[in-house]
């Protein structure tokens, strides 16, 4: 497929279900515990009213639980927010202590890369755990494509 028609296909790709959609798939990770907690994709503050009734009820059908980050630490001028997802307070409460001491996952992704990782071990022995990918390939943020305009992700940090 050629570029424009990927940006076409992109464009008519509607925000709302796109968001929904990665949230419904990471809601799952998180239900079934593969992942601590997950972020929602990154979405304009303009956003919020469009999917937060949504948002609510996947996590409430999912049996977990949702918090809204509304970054201020990012010029409102480029803000971007996101939900974060979990099961359990202690991971939410892990999250925002990170975020307390100024670390946010758009800038310091590797600071908040156990919470937002796949291949989660709980239990006895689960810190001897090491897991790894089969195979890493790059990949592109395809969210950005679809819910961002041009060089709003990664955001810039001024």
């Amino acid at each position: 497929m050629s570029q424009s028609n990927i940006e076409n296909a992109n464009k008519s790709i509607d925000r709302k279900s796109f968001i929904l959609g990665m949230m419904t798939a990471f809601a799952e990770c998180v239900t079934n515990e593969c992942k601590k907690l997950a972020l929602s994709p990154p979405f304009y503050p303009e956003d919020y009213a469009t999917v937060v009734s949504e948002a609510e009820k996947i996590a409430d059908d999912q049996g977990i639980l949702l918090w809204y980050e509304e970054n201020l630490d990012i010029p409102e001028s480029r803000r971007l927010n996101w939900f974060v997802t979990y099961k359990f307070p202690d991971m939410l409460a892990e999250y925002r202590r990170l975020r307390s001491q100024g670390y946010n996952p758009a800038w310091h992704f590797a600071k908040f890369s156990d919470l937002l990782s796949y291949g989660t071990a709980w239990g006895e022995g689960a810190d001897a755990v090491v897991t790894r990918m089969r195979q890493r390939k790059n990949t592109k943020d395809t969210f950005a494509e679809v819910l961002l305009k041009p060089g709003d992700w990664p955001i810039p940090k001024e």
